[in-house]
């Protein structure tokens, strides 16, 4: 498996399931189209954005009718045997399954820290989720709000090294010595955002000016 950043928006995501994994799963493609669809469904679901089909799944018809046009199916019912057909027949219809039961989908879900300007993604494979949810807690610990300033440093000034530098390795050296630069780091971490980036501007006229 490979990790991919992908767009869910407008994207179609078929939830098989009105409990708690169905929730957690909602919750996470909030992004997307979401259908769930179950005998029975939670309040708790009921109140979230997305749309109901209250129906008890029983053959490959069901599934395939609800599945039309999806991108991804996640088969999270009680009931193994239906989830098992509802995988099936998602790849049958060329469907991305999201698996939930321990046997691998096409799909994994990791698990993830949002910042404003970035994000980290950690997965296993399933292999040990206590482990990503350790390391989770670990960066949101560690991760200080002068990380998301760094990369508004960055994408700021990198703009500005395209109309000053044309040579790319140049300014690829530039924004890696910013990186390392431990005076940088501390005017972000105070909050001295104004302040860091004229020192960048200042590492930039002392070397290429």
């Amino acid at each position: 498996m490979k990790p991919l950043i992908t767009s869910l928006e407008d994207k179609k995501v078929v939830i098989f399931g009105g409990g708690k994994v169905g929730k957690r799963k909602a919750r996470f493609f909030e992004e997307a189209d979401v259908f769930v669809v179950g005998k029975e469904i939670t309040d708790e679901i009921s109140r979230q954005d997305v749309k109901l089909i209250e129906k008890e799944i029983k053959t490959k018809k069901d599934i395939s009718d609800i599945i039309k046009d999806a991108f991804i199916a996640i088969p999270a019912t009680s009931n193994s045997e239906i989830n098992m057909l509802i995988a099936e027949t998602a790849r049958e219809n060329d469907v991305l399954v999201n698996n939930v039961e321990g046997e691998e989908g096409d799909i994994t879900l990791p698990s993830s820290i949002s910042f404003n300007r970035f994000f980290l993604a950690i997965s296993t494979l399933g292999r040990s989720p206590a482990f990503c949810k350790f390391m989770r807690k670990k960066f949101e610990k560690e991760l200080g709000p002068e990380y998301d300033l760094m990369v508004k440093l960055q994408s700021e000034f990198r703009e500005k090294l395209k109309e000053e530098l044309s040579d790319q390795e140049k300014r690829k050296r530039m924004l890696w010595e910013i990186l390392e630069d431990d005076e940088i780091w501390d005017l972000l971490k105070n909050n001295y955002y104004e302040k860091a980036l004229n020192k960048c501007e200042k590492i930039l006229g002392e070397k290429y000016g």
